[in-house]
């Protein structure tokens, strides 16, 4: 039966190594991706609470004193 030599199996061998390590690492991106969209989306919901508590706080403080704007450091009203 005829053989490849020793050198071109350890070249095959070695392209399947950096194959699996790349699809291994694939994976790991992969799943860490998904865990980052999972916090983005997360975080979005806090922002969109966020906008709609400062919209809710505007709104009130436009029926109690007018359209006027706030000085946020000082409570002053312009």
């Amino acid at each position: 039966m005829t053989k490849i030599t020793d050198d071109e199996l350890q070249r095959l061998n070695l392209l399947k190594q950096d194959a699996l390590e790349v699809a291994s690492t694939l994976g790991e991106l992969t799943y860490q991706k998904v865990s980052l969209e999972l916090e983005i989306e997360k975080q979005k919901k806090i922002v969109e609470r966020i906008k709609n508590t400062e919209t809710q706080i505007f709104e009130e403080l436009r029926s109690k004193y007018g359209n006027v704007s706030v000085n946020i450091e000082t409570g002053e009203l312009n």
